[in-house]
């Protein structure tokens, strides 16, 4: 079987769990030797056991704190010497802290910006040297439908999240400012926008499937499940092919339909009703719009 990221070396931020951790052992069964990091050392231990002993090739700095530009250096030099350059840089790794815009404090905003959207700069300011000399390579950054401009980017336009949806704006226009500029040395800039996928992060607030917290962020998509990290990946893996050779400046929403709809869900056929029982001739609906072929809400 063609492996396509044979001979390409990749660095993978946050590989310590959930999406990193997938990206790692998906990127390395593609041929990749890849280079990550995280700020725990244990789980990015963990990571790097697992994909050796999955046969991948795979070196990690750990800890390392990417909001520390120094550092930031040193994993890409690690990574230049290492393996004699750069094709892939895959900014993954965040941190967030949760708040409303009147309540939270300067420290936890400026915590969650420089975690989110500054060593994303960063890593991709260090990177581009080494991907230039290369002759092209791809920048991918995960940036997240609550970085697009519908809602808060949380269920109930709850406005806790406001801090890093700024942040994932920021990486939206960060993308496409780097696929402008870097275009002309043939480095591919995309984006992939995930909404609620099932990482140990964010089931901490969905919990388990069945638990309320779960149906109010299903209810947000088009789909009943979560996302998985591998849903993810393998949108990321996609444009850093030769497939996707044509694809700059892309943004690729990942998200169960959740910025397709507008974070509403899917068709409630009791409001079509409602609009029938007012309209009457005006309205028609189909067998096909039951509750049972439609996703239903509780309207509560």
């Amino acid at each position: 079987m063609q492996r396509r990221l044979e001979g390409k070396v990749a660095v993978i931020t946050g590989t310590g769990d959930g999406m990193g951790r997938t990206a790692a052992l998906r990127f390395c069964a593609e041929g990749a030797r890849v280079v990550g990091c995280d700020i725990n050392d244990e789980t990015a231990a963990e990571t790097l056991r697992l994909v050796r002993e999955a046969g991948g090739e795979m070196e990690c700095l750990y800890p390392l704190d990417l909001s520390d530009e120094a550092e930031t250096h040193r994993l890409m030099m690690y990574a230049a010497d290492r393996y004699g350059g750069i094709d892939i840089l895959y900014n993954n790794a965040y941190a967030q802290r949760l708040g409303a815009p009147e309540h939270m404090t300067l420290e936890d905003f400026s915590f969650t910006i420089t975690n989110t959207l500054t060593i994303s700069w960063l890593a991709s300011k260090h990177a581009i040297p080494h991907l230039r000399r290369r002759g092209g390579g791809s920048i991918i950054f995960i940036s997240s439908v609550s970085g697009q401009n519908f809602g808060s980017g949380f269920p109930g336009n709850s406005p806790i999240l406001f801090s890093y949806a700024a942040a994932k704006a920021g990486i939206n226009r960060l993308a496409t400012c780097l696929a402008v500029e870097l275009a002309q040395h043939e480095i591919r800039v995309n984006t992939v926008s995930p909404a609620w996928i099932s990482t140990p992060i964010t089931m901490n607030l969905a919990q388990e499937e069945g638990a309320e917290p779960y149906r109010v962020a299903t209810d947000t998509l088009l789909v009943e499940r979560l996302g998985r990290s591998e849903d993810i990946v393998e949108a990321a893996l996609f444009l850093c092919t030769p497939e996707a050779k044509y694809i700059f400046g892309a943004n690729l929403n990942v998200d169960g339909g959740q910025a397709a709809c507008g974070g509403l869900g899917g068709p409630d056929p009791r409001v079509a009703q409602i609009l029938q029982s007012v309209a009457g001739e005006w309205v028609s609906i189909d067998d096909g719009w039951s509750s049972s072929a439609v996703k239903s809400r509780d309207m509560g």
